[in-house]
């Protein structure tokens, strides 16, 4: 085994820094992006990319460019009109079906939406009256547009939350990424446009009373773009890196998403690389494009593209999206955990004054395309208002996400500030670490209580002892790895705990294969095995029951056959220790 090297830790090192950032170069990078709707492959787009080489020139950062393809999609105009001759403001969701020229249907409402627990019986009437309709629905996203599509619905208008007239840009695509050719089928499935709450609730009060015809108009821009995402290498002692990334495609001006995260982006490649001779591990940092207008394209072609650099290197993920927002006056962790709740809490508490909330298990979204590639560490902090301040149930709390109004008065500067500071001393704290801060009995100990509340709901039939069986051997091999691990602190145990503590995240936040993504629907920890119940018991008597009975045995195999291999890799290590 190989012995580290002394270097200075990571307090330390983030006090370092501290001392190069530059608040007024931060605002002057982002009053610059302001000019640009950065849309993927645009020219708007590529002027933001030639703006930061031309940052990182003057900064004498080096850095490298990945030009690639991606298949992306902008809508460019659509109109409702009800057959009274009333208009119905309308903004398409990505990769509605192309172009859309005056489709005429009746209007439906769909009111199951407002009741996320049907039976299968009502379920099966819901999906029936679509036939032949206009869906006006409180649901969204694309799985329930491609079951709009199946059962014969014309078209869907979804029906956003914020109150204030907003709409917010949707996507109804369920592929991570640009889709393989088994999955190309998926796209483009449904005309779907998103409308207003007032304007929702004004079209159910007129179904309440009479029926309503429309027409409905859609002209989208989907294809191929040719695009570039600028990526920073700064090298450490070690080849092992930190990850540390965002996107920079926006819709419109896109200010607190995510021009803030992009400019903090940049301070930090700044001050990092002024700091490379004190660095332990390497630091990568990435701008994405591709991210709201392709899907998670940009980072998912790049995980696919440099797996196996990913796969034997990088030891964390550390996401920033929605950074500097006004009224986001708290911090939430939002986590695989496997760095331990005390981390993320004890740097809440530095920055914001206030004790954590408990810590929200890592979502699928905002680029998290690394679950397959065994890093441990995967972090991306949630900034929003305290539950008494909050007026939009948006990401960030801010009724502009995703709108026009996402404009520069949405920043705060301290806020700002404060986010930057935050994510910079999480990433001097595991690139300078000794050990990587990897808590693997917290971890395990979060996984069984997890499984134990999805064993609670599950119907006859559907065993789980076998699984929770399968962890608690990988935690009785863990106990005795760490008890090792702290008899050798000098030891580089990177590679261990990427091999052990990057599967078992894999284990729990993919479903899978790990040269493959799942799809971009909404992910809990092992979501597979919890969605299979749900469906179980929702769909009881039916096919697709039989169906969830099917993956939740296939789930429930993949865990043990992964534990199994778990606890080999610890018992190799041991014999070889």
């Amino acid at each position: 085994m190989e012995t580290t090297c002394s270097f200075i830790d990571g307090n330390t090192l983030y006090e370092c820094i501290n001392n190069k950032i530059d608040v007024d170069r931060i605002l002057a990078h982002i009053e610059k992006m302001n000019q640009w709707h950065r849309y993927t492959g645009t020219p708007d787009g590529e002027a933001f990319v030639d703006d930061l080489i031309r940052r990182l020139d003057e900064y004498d950062i080096p850095y490298e460019i990945e030009t690639y393809q991606a298949y992306a999609s902008i809508p460019v105009k659509s109109s409702l009109t009800l057959s009274n001759g009333d208009d119905v403001r309308t903004i398409a969701d990505v990769y509605s079906a192309d172009t859309t020229d005056d489709l005429y249907g009746q209007i439906i409402y769909d009111h199951w939406s407002e009741n996320n627990n049907n039976t299968p019986e009502e379920t099966a009437i819901r999906y029936a009256a679509f036939k032949n309709k206009i869906v006006l629905s409180h649901s969204s996203g694309g799985e329930f547009a491609n079951e709009v599509a199946r059962y014969g619905g014309l078209a869907l208008l979804h029906i956003n939350k914020s109150k204030g007239g907003y709409i917010h840009h949707s996507n109804i695509s369920p592929v991570w990424g640009t889709p393989c050719i088994n999955q190309a089928h998926m796209l483009c499935v449904l005309p779907s446009v998103g409308i207003s709450l007032e304007d929702g609730d004004k079209l159910i009060n007129m179904l309440d009373q009479q029926d309503v015809y429309a027409t409905l108009n859609i002209k989208m821009n989907t294809c191929i773009v040719t695009t570039r995402m600028p990526i920073v290498k700064i090298q450490g002692n070690s080849d092992k890196f930190v990850l540390l990334h965002g996107h920079y495609d926006s819709w419109y001006e896109g200010i607190t998403d995510n021009a803030a995260s992009d400019a903090i982006l940049l301070e930090l490649a700044n001050a990092f690389y002024a700091n490379r001779d004190k660095l332990k591990r390497s630091i990568r940092i990435a701008w994405w494009s591709g991210h709201s207008d392709a899907r998670y394209a940009g980072s998912t072609w790049y995980c696919d593209t440099h797996w196996d650099e990913l796969n034997k290197k990088c030891v964390a993920s550390i996401n920033l999206d929605l950074t500097g927002c006004k009224c986001a006056n708290q911090i939430r962790a939002r986590t695989a955990c496997m760095e331990g709740e005390s981390f993320t809490a004890n740097l809440i508490k530095e920055f914001t004054g206030v004790d954590a909330k408990a810590y929200i298990p890592m979502i699928r979204g905002a680029d998290q395309s690394f679950w397959g590639v065994h890093i441990p560490i995967h972090i991306m902090f949630k900034y929003e208002p305290t539950d008494e301040t909050r007026v939009s149930p948006c990401p960030s709390g801010g009724p502009w996400w995703h709108t026009d109004q996402d404009t520069l008065d949405k920043l705060d500067v301290n806020i700002l500030l404060r986010d930057l500071r935050i994510n910079a001393k999480a990433v001097c704290l595991i690139t300078n670490s000794g050990a990587l801060p990897v808590n693997l009995i917290e971890f395990i100990n979060k996984v069984e209580k997890c499984l134990i509340s999805i064993q609670k709901e599950t119907p006859d039939g559907f065993g789980m002892q076998d699984v929770l069986a399968s962890i608690g051997n990988v935690k009785s091999a863990c106990t005795i790895l760490v008890e090792c691990i702290k008899d050798n602190p000098s030891t580089d145990y990177d590679a261990f705990f990427k091999s052990v503590a990057g599967e078992l995240v894999r284990l729990v936040y993919s479903a899978g294969s790990m040269y493959q993504q799942d799809l971009s629907s909404p992910y809990q920890p092992f979501g597979i095995i919890a969605s299979s119940v749900k469906t179980a018991k929702n769909m009881h008597g039916t096919v697709l029951a039989l169906c969830a009975k099917t993956e939740f045995i296939r789930a429930c195999n993949r865990i043990k056959g992964q534990c199994d291999a778990i606890q080999k890799m610890i018992k190799c290590y041991m014999t070889m220790a």
